[in-house]
């Protein structure tokens, strides 16, 4: 079984804190959340899914913990 990135809890409850209500995130508030542009979100490779254009909260705090 794997282990979990480092920082990944602390990620999880930083989102929920802003996004209580949501499960998924667009571009958008990905880029808010990270304090940066859309374009950066893209530049970083953050992977959304394909059919809604959203990523689950989980998934982006694996994604961009150490």
């Amino acid at each position: 079984m794997g282990r979990e990135k480092a920082g990944f809890r602390d990620t999880i409850a930083q989102l929920n804190e802003m996004f209580p209500d949501q499960g998924m995130l667009n571009k958008v508030e990905v880029a808010r959340f990270m304090g940066v542009d859309v374009t950066t979100v893209r530049r970083r490779k953050i992977r959304f899914n394909e059919s809604t254009g959203r990523v689950t909260k989980a998934d982006l705090a694996r994604q961009i913990c150490i």
